[in-house]
């Protein structure tokens, strides 16, 4: 695992930098006759498509499946959301990422995120830790009293439901934030910035690595749902914050494809 894990560092850091380019191009004067989302969109393809390649080229047995191109899951197999965070990546916002994720049976267990504005990666899975940029990494504990969980917002997710459980949080003395990017939530309770993060119908793509990570850091990592688009429900966090999470989310035990 080890190896896939270096092998997925490097490609995830290649494809930051295309990314980058993108992004930098997004200035008006840089991309001529085509629209932001058209430029958005062709970046999408060209950063998932490099990733592909590339783990083809590696791991030429591996199944893949990712925003831009699907796939079948598998027993095994690479999980890609090439961007995510698409409106901060529109508005010149530093809160999006790039996502690789490894799954086995269903379960997600190693993942790399990079954040490219930001300058941080965050790679690892059961076997090896997390690491942050290269370095080990341990998950810090501060704070305890200050209870903040992040809280996704697929389009598919029901918006009453959403509010329910940010009122049931606050309710119950929780801070809520919402980044408008699932591997911005994922990697911030990684690092330790939130207790947490909750998302209800969202896909492996999205979740895969940021779940793996979560888990490795020492969370509670839990699944719901299934492995097809739109259809992965995710909660990791705390003890505290999965024992809250556990009450809206009556959905059955999460089932691979």
């Amino acid at each position: 695992m080890e190896t896939r894990l270096k092998v997925a560092e490097r490609i995830a850091q290649e494809a930051s930098l295309l990314a980058l380019d993108y992004f930098r191009r997004l200035s008006e004067s840089e991309i001529g006759e085509k629209r932001p989302q058209d430029l958005f969109s062709e970046a999408k393809r060209e950063v998932e498509n490099l990733i592909r390649q590339r783990l083809e080229h590696h791991f030429p047995q591996d199944a893949i499946i990712g925003e831009e191109h699907g796939g079948e899951p598998s027993a095994s197999y690479w999980s890609v959301d090439p961007i995510d965070g698409t409106s901060h990546f529109l508005r010149g916002s530093s809160l999006w990422g790039i996502s690789v994720g490894y799954v086995i049976g269903g379960e997600p267990v190693m993942g790399v995120i990079v954040h490219p504005v930001l300058n941080l990666m965050l790679s690892g899975g059961k076997e090896t830790g997390v690491y942050l940029n290269g370095e080990p990494f341990q998950r810090p504990v501060v704070a305890e009293a200050l209870k903040t969980v992040a809280i996704g917002d697929s389009p598919s997710w029901d918006f009453t439901h959403q509010l329910c459980i940010e009122k049931a949080y606050r309710d119950d003395g929780w801070n809520v934030v919402r980044y408008r990017c699932t591997t911005a939530g994922l990697s911030f309770s990684v690092l330790g910035y939130v207790d947490g993060y909750q998302e209800c119908f969202s896909s492996m793509w999205d979740v895969s690595a940021g779940y793996a990570l979560c888990k490795a850091a020492g969370l509670d990592a839990h699944l719901a749902g299934s492995e097809e688009k739109s259809r992965t429900h995710v909660s990791v966090g705390t003890a505290e914050m999965n024992r809250l999470s556990a009450r809206f989310i009556p959905y059955p035990r999460f089932t691979p494809a």
